[in-house]
């Protein structure tokens, strides 16, 4: 055994740097332990023949079955080794650790005959020493290993089986909506029950994935149809479900992949368990099932992996034995059973699990019927604290009240929460409406600032056929924009437009407009120079049967192209001034069927006549394969025209 607080007040002993030196090593023993002492040289430099001292790092302590490093400059301990020591990071480099031979004839007495089953090759006592603490960590991570995988055992060796009415509550509870009425596809007058069995008359007016009721059981079923009646057809319905049971000092939450399969022969069940959360002695432990990919068995982990994909810790809550099996724990008054014969849905009962411990309150939710909101709440990375149902949700009694008559989320207690901060008053309707649209006040920030009345800006997006997200943004900046053309936002024909759409895009073409009239100004130089340029840019005017060439012949005409297109073409001035530099030319590609309408845009070089590059709208290339070949035909007809002198065209 190491022992540490002897060590730690053994002395250090002096050392000498020479030449070259990184690191220097004085090793010695105290017992049957290792000591070495690891000096910092770097830097000292000595000339040929002198020492100089060097200063101490860390020590390094090994009795062949563990292993530490004393830091000195903070008086701490760690197993991360000689080589964290000395970078601060794990590196498997070779490490120039000077020993004298004092320390030499140590070490080579220490390592002995365990050499023999190193991974190390060198005759260099650091080396042994590395490959010896190499060893030490690698058994160490095998017996954390083994000790994982024994406690995964344990805790299978916990479960259960499941309870005998266990697939029967998966029919009655889980699938109650699932039922299925196979009927004979041609003549249509007879069919099955997959829930009861039993083989009923119809009427014949039953449609495919309709709705009805079975003549006999009276379930409400939906239809599915098969050419005859012995022809096997199945429909496959999956979810998941929830079931916790007690274990000595705790208990523990099953989850498992429900899987339902009708046919007209009848319905069967199977459950396959994925994971599973044991709780017990303040701390908890998930595992989870996974499939081998070489043998292909089924295994049980601890660690989450990327196979499980999106699954979450929730499903239906088998509730006849909760209350038992929570009974001597944390969760003793947790009123999970409630919570999911309200819902009758997946709930996340992991979640609600994890949660409960710090957030107690939530059996007040589940009890006065804030369901949702006791859902949203444990999902969310929230910690919310009080003592009282005032300081916790951070409103008054009466719009309590009101969250619970209308079982509101959490968008619906932040209004009620900016209902009372600005001391207004916003009907339950009007609330319920702005939670169902995921809007929030803080969302909502900016229009309300222009609107001032929460129902007002309520009607009018419900009026609207957009999704209210957009809606809003659309309005956002409708609204900015008025107020920078210097219209008055505080009319209400301005703020509420019959078609806000329209007069967005007004504003924004005003906007362009105006945007384009000033760089047009500054533009005029430039087109100036592309004039003088134009006869030699001529050559480039090209048509064939379905097809245009165009040269570009202004800067205006790069802008409405790079707008109408959405790409960089107009937006700054590069292309204008190669253009006017004579370097590359922007040509128009254009169907002969639309000559008015941007199709391509091209660059050419106009040294080599080499095309740089053709996008067309949002920089993408339709008809990629096509307009290579017309480009292709282009080029063909460019390298004819230097041959043969053609007259170019010039624009009129």
């Amino acid at each position: 055994m190491i022992e540490k607080k002897k060590i730690e007040r053994i002395p250090v002993l002096p050392a000498k740097a020479k030449g070259r030196d990184e690191y220097i090593g004085r090793v010695r023993m105290h017992k049957d332990t290792i000591i070495m002492d690891v000096y910092e040289a770097m830097g000292v430099m000595c000339p040929e023949g002198e020492e100089k001292d060097a200063q101490i790092k860390f020590r390094w302590v090994c009795d062949k079955k563990n292993y530490y490093t004393y830091q000195f400059l903070n008086n701490t301990w760690n197993h991360r080794g000689i080589r964290y020591a000395i970078h601060g990071y794990v590196s498997y480099g070779p490490l120039d650790i000077r020993l004298d031979k004092e320390s030499e004839r140590i070490a080579r007495t220490f390592i002995g005959d365990c050499r023999n089953k190193l991974n190390y090759f060198n005759d260099n006592p650091v080396g042994w020493l590395l490959a010896m603490e190499e060893d030490i960590r690698q058994q160490r991570w095998e017996r954390k290993e083994e000790n994982r995988k024994d406690r995964i055992v344990e805790r299978l060796g916990s479960r259960k089986p499941l309870p005998g009415d266990w697939e029967r509550w998966l029919k009655t509870n889980v699938y109650k909506e699932e039922r299925y009425l196979f009927y004979d596809g041609k003549k249509r007058k007879t069919g099955i029950c997959a829930y009861c069995g039993e083989k009923v008359a119809l009427d014949g007016k039953q449609r495919f994935n309709g709705y009805g009721k079975c003549p006999a059981c009276g379930s409400r079923i939906q239809y599915k149809k098969y050419k005859t009646i012995k022809k096997t057809v199945q429909k496959t319905d999956r979810k998941q479900a929830v079931y916790i049971q007690k274990i000595d000092g705790g208990f523990m939450a099953r989850y498992f992949n429900t899987i339902k399969t009708s046919s007209p022969s009848g319905e069967s069940y199977r459950s396959y368990e994925v994971a599973m959360e044991t709780y017990g002695g303040g701390k908890y432990w998930n595992d989870y099932c996974y499939r081998s990919g070489v043998s292909g068995e089924m295994y049980w982990d601890d660690r989450k992996r990327l196979e499980m994909g999106s699954w979450e810790p929730e499903g239906y809550l088998y509730t006849k034995n909760v209350k038992q099996a929570v009974r001597d724990t944390f969760l003793r008054y947790a009123p999970l059973a409630e919570w999911m014969k309200h819902e009758k849905k997946e709930i996340p009962v992991g979640y609600f699990i994890r949660k409960y411990s710090t957030s107690r309150f939530l059996e007040f939710f589940v009890k006065v019927g804030l369901y949702r909101l006791t859902t949203e709440y444990v999902r969310r990375d929230y910690k919310w604290t009080g003592q009282t149902p005032n300081e916790i949700l951070k409103i008054n009694k009466q719009r309590i009240n009101r969250l619970i008559r209308m079982d509101g989320g959490l968008i619906a207690l932040e209004w009620l929460r900016y209902e009372e901060r600005e001391g207004l008053k916003i009907p339950d309707d009007t609330i319920l409406w702005l939670q169902d649209s995921r809007l929030t006040p803080n969302s909502c920030r900016s229009i309300l600032g222009s609107i001032g009345s929460v129902v007002r800006m309520v009607r009018y997006m419900a009026r609207q056929d957009v999704p209210p997200a957009d809606f809003l943004r659309t309005w956002e900046d409708y609204l900015r924009m008025a107020a920078d053309e210097g219209m008055d936002t505080m009319d209400d024909i301005v703020r509420f437009p019959k078609n806000l759409r329209a007069r967005h895009d007004y504003l924004v073409r005003l906007g362009e407009q105006r945007e384009d009239k000033k760089r047009l100004e500054k533009y005029a130089a430039l087109d100036k120079r592309i004039a003088e340029r134009l006869p030699e840019a001529g050559r480039y005017y090209w048509e064939s049967e379905d097809y245009v060439i165009v040269p570009a012949a202004k800067c205006k005409e790069l802008m409405t192209e790079g707008r109408t297109l959405h790409h960089c073409v107009g937006m700054n001035d590069r292309y204008m001034n190669k253009m006017a530099a004579g370097e590359s030319w922007i040509l128009f590609l254009r169907k002969r069927e639309a000559l008015d309408t941007p199709y391509y845009t091209i660059e050419i070089d106009m040294g080599n006549d080499e095309i740089l590059q053709w996008y067309s709208e949002y920089d993408r290339k339709p008809d990629a394969d096509r307009i290579r070949k017309i480009l292709n035909l282009f080029r063909r007809s460019l390298e004819k025209r230097k041959r043969v002198r053609v007259p170019v065209w010039v624009p009129a």
